[in-house]
């Protein structure tokens, strides 16, 4: 890199650096100095968000590598029959999320952090710059993607410790860690990552809920028990996968509705309050994990859907507090969404800073509560 290229990529970092901590989403002046010292430039060469992709030289490449959104870095076939439709199975993550996290980890000098997905590199530089690279370990599933990440880790002058593998299973070896900090959306802790804690320690994950995501921020409070309260700062990752050759976690693929007569019926939930809080999303989420909701206002309808089963839900009433619901699939889904709703209601409408989590190492003993854990509300993670 010659001095003109320093200069250039300097200036648009300390821009970005000062406009995470504007937003008020960077607060410790030593994650402000990361973000300002690390070239991201030299982990995203190309970006690959559709008709919007660039590479290193091309105009306006320098510009939007150093701009706060997430870049596509990596994608993968759909294998759902779509000739030619590509998802992102890698990326650099919009930086306010990055620093969210990173302020979350509450890491300090000297503590041994392990990250679950690697992909650029570009968050393990952050905390190299910021605990030295000695104290970093970096794991991804995708063994290109670590090779390249190290190329891109060593341009930086930077040289953590990484390895390819499978997340669920931690960092391969004999190994404890005072953080873990998860780049890819979970819908359980894995008992891997609760062994490999410190005591004391905390774990940084963002919980795969669909846009209605937040984040998981637990500490250790017994050898095989981690506890804490969700952060609602809404976070969207990429899901983590066990086939490096799909984009998606197992069992995520898009699938057809079941085939069979549709089941067309009546509703007083008034679909749009679906589309309207992330909050009641979360609660539809903890009683149908994998749920996915779409539509909007223009479209007219409202789109429920679970694997194989499928609700369609008109936003206009048929009468006043009535409306037209169509399901397919196995099984109604639209059954399962007026009973979270119901339930929602009841429990006056609880938001996220209302739930925490704690999960043990023991398949089965993860649960997200309400309010306290021995509350009698409680639902199993995923």
């Amino acid at each position: 890199m010659d001095a003109l290229d320093t200069a250039t990529w300097e200036t648009r970092a300390a821009a970005l650096a000062a406009e995470l901590t504007a937003d008020g989403v960077l607060a410790d002046p030593a994650w402000r100095d990361a973000f300002a010292a690390t070239p991201r430039h030299l982990f995203v060469p190309h970006i690959l968000n559709g008709p919007a992709s660039l590479s290193a030289g091309d105009p306006g490449w320098l510009d939007a590598v150093y701009t706060n959104e997430s870049l596509a870095t990596q994608t993968r076939p759909a294998s759902d029959g779509t000739t030619g439709r590509e998802i992102a199975s890698s990326s650099s993550s919009k930086p306010t999320v990055m620093a969210v996290m990173l302020e979350r980890l509450a890491a300090e000098p000297g503590h041994q952090v392990l990250e679950i997905g690697t992909g650029t590199g570009y968050n393990a530089a952050l905390l190299s710059h910021r605990l030295g690279a000695d104290n970093v370990y970096s794991l991804d599933l995708d063994p290109k993607l670590v090779d390249t990440a190290q190329e891109h880790l060593t341009a930086a002058g930077y040289r953590p410790r990484l390895a390819a593998g499978d997340g669920l299973a931690g960092w391969p070896g004999e190994m404890t860690f005072d953080r873990i900090i998860a780049t890819c959306a979970v819908t359980a802790i894995p008992p891997a990552w609760i062994n490999q804690l410190t005591d004391g320690g905390r774990i940084i994950a963002p919980l795969d809920a669909g846009a209605a995501g937040p984040l998981l921020v637990l500490d250790k409070t017994a050898d095989d028990e981690v506890s804490g309260r969700i952060d609602p700062f809404p976070v969207l990752f990429m899901p983590m996968r066990t086939d490096v050759t799909s984009p998606f976690a197992p069992g995520q693929s898009p699938s057809a509705a079941a085939a069979g007569m549709p089941h067309y019926g009546t509703t007083a939930v008034d679909p749009a309050v679906l589309l309207e809080s992330p909050d009641l999303a979360l609660f539809l989420w903890l009683h149908a994990p994998g749920l996915r909701l779409g539509g909007s206002v223009e479209h007219g309808v409202v789109v429920a859907e679970r694997g194989p089963a499928r609700a369609e839900v008109d936003l206009a009433p048929l009468a006043e507090g009535t409306w037209a619901v169509r399901q397919s699939g196995p099984y109604r889904l639209w059954d399962t969404v007026e009973h979270a709703v119901a339930m929602f209601d009841t429990l006056d409408k609880p938001d996220a800073t209302r739930l925490g989590v704690t999960a043990l190492n023991v398949p089965g003993k993860q649960f997200i509560w309400l309010d306290d854990p021995d509350n009698d509300h409680s639902w199993p993670l995923a």
